[in-house]
């Protein structure tokens, strides 16, 4: 720089460092004469004013990039760095952390940052001074992992998966005091997250690359992506390459198809069973989904960035189906693990009525119900293939339409889709057929015939066959993420096992 430095700043009297006085101060470290005063060297605590070509990155920091960083160079250009950094001498960290010290980028330099890394770029970048708070008590007393999480917590900008690689950090440190890594509650403690939220963060470590990237750049919230760690293979572990093929087949779902996260996973389960087709009925039983193995990971308040759909259907028992309509099955099956909002929205009345099973499947039809709305209410409800299947079965089923049209147009009048001034379902879909409205009509069509599979489905005193599987599966796999009762799970079973 063309201009010297000011020289560091001394402590105020009363504020734990000098005396407050020139004379006091060289007495104490033994300066005499014309020696300078600013020869002392700097105290914890003590606020400078650094060239930044003084100081080397933390290879600690867990920013996997320094984002927005226009904005901020422009206006530490203008005004300058207004907030201060923390640095530390180079040697004192690497002499504490000797682990990090081959990475560290600059061991020539005199000091090292803690939290402070994008207002360092900036002063860098700009060619301002670097005011910065000594710190050395932090490398000394193993405390820059706790530091850099803490700033973390408090400042915008850092993606899920950055803010997972900072508690990782501090997971795998060394107690201070003892030859032990900390655990879980004291990273917990020192994190300042909630034991949940420490939970989910680690989990997005242990989805495939391709995941954390999308979590990273914005493109996946972070609880989808929780969400998708719970992906299981057969064996019940989330981190084998046949766990990764299925969490990754979830994410090119939901990135694809533009599915929720539920209806992603239910369609990676189906088709980790097996391929089918309307009509046809599955060969193998649905599984019934494990209990969480890890209560730990289901305490405390999410803080982790929102975004994501929540899920639409409250299902009336966690599930799984057999197959997939699209692409080649993993080589192993899936197993999704239930969370606590699945488990708390499972009707009581289920278990209380457990013996009725005409009980049970009113309230399986009563949540299917919401299901077809939700998913009626959707811009994109259904794929052709799926749409003219169903409205080819109730042009071969006549007998069906009346029942059929009349469900379907409470569904579409309560979603104020088409003419809601007709109050009757003839007149309605009358008034649909010639409104030139192709969107309209495609919509209507199809809520006839998903309207059709669920009177027919919901009828009392009659065994489930092929065409009632198709639809539930249909469901589960659509974007209404629909999940099976423990009622619907049995019947799919019965019928598969009849089937042998």
């Amino acid at each position: 720089m063309t201009t010297p430095l000011p020289r560091p700043k001394r402590k105020k009297k009363g504020e734990g460092g000098g005396s407050g006085t020139l004379r006091a101060d060289r007495e104490k470290a033994g300066l005499t004469g014309g020696q300078d005063i600013h020869a002392l060297p700097p105290e914890d605590g003590e606020l400078l004013e650094l060239d930044p070509e003084t100081v080397s990155p933390n290879p600690m920091n867990m920013r996997l990039e320094l984002r927005d960083m226009d904005a901020m160079i422009a206006d530490v250009g203008e005004r300058g760095v207004h907030t201060p950094g923390i640095v530390m001498h180079t040697k004192v960290f690497m002499e504490c952390y000797p682990q990090w010290a081959s990475r560290v980028k600059h061991p020539d330099r005199t000091f090292i940052l803690g939290p402070g890394h994008r207002r360092h770029a900036a002063a860098l970048a700009t060619g301002r001074v670097m005011p910065a708070v000594l710190r050395d008590d932090l490398a000394r007393d193993r405390r820059v992992e706790e530091e850099l999480v803490s700033e973390n917590n408090s400042r915008a900008g850092l993606s899920p998966i950055e803010q997972a690689l900072a508690i990782d950090l501090l997971r795998q440190r060394v107690h201070e005091d003892e030859d032990r890594a900390l655990s879980f509650d004291e990273v917990v403690e020192r994190a300042g997250y909630t034991a949940g939220t420490v939970s989910k963060y680690l989990a997005l470590l242990k989805l495939p690359e391709e995941v954390q990237q999308a979590i990273h750049v914005g493109d996946l919230s972070m609880r989808a992506g929780y969400s998708l760690s719970l992906l299981k293979d057969t064996n019940g572990k989330k981190e084998s390459p046949e766990a990764h093929a299925l969490q990754l087949r979830g994410w090119q779902l939901m990135r694809d198809d533009k599915l929720s996260v539920e209806a992603a996973k239910n369609r990676v389960v189906l088709e980790g069973q097996q391929q089918f087709h309307a009509g046809k009925s599955p060969a193998a039983p649905v599984a019934v989904p494990e209990p969480r193995e890890e209560s730990s990971t289901q305490g405390g308040e999410d803080q982790a960035p929102s975004g994501e759909t929540p899920k639409p259907v409250t299902p009336s028992g966690g599930g799984e189906a057999p197959q997939g309509e699209t692409a080649a099955a993993p080589a192993a099956v899936a197993v999704i693990e239930t969370t606590d909002e699945a488990h708390e929205a499972a009707p009581a009345a289920s278990q209380a009525a457990a013996v009725d099973p005409e009980v049970l499947r009113k309230a399986a039809a009563d949540q299917r119900d919401v299901a077809c709305r939700l998913l009626l209410a959707e811009e994109r409800f259904a794929k052709g293939a799926e749409s003219n299947a169903r409205l080819v079965t109730v042009v071969l089923n006549p007998n069906e339409w009346k029942q059929a049209a009349a469900k379907a147009h409470g569904w579409l009048v309560e979603l104020k889709k088409g003419p809601s001034s007709k109050k009757r379902p003839t007149d309605y879909f009358a008034a649909v057929a010639t409104s030139e409205d192709s969107g309209l009509m495609h919509r209507a069509a199809f809520a006839i015939g998903l309207a059709a599979d669920e009177v027919r489905a919901a009828q009392p005193d009659r065994a489930w066959d092929a065409r009632d599987v198709a639809h539930v599966q249909f469901l589960a796999t659509s974007r209404a993420s629909y999940q099976l009762s423990e009622w619907e799970q049995q019947q799919v079973e019965l019928l598969s096992r009849g089937k042998q």
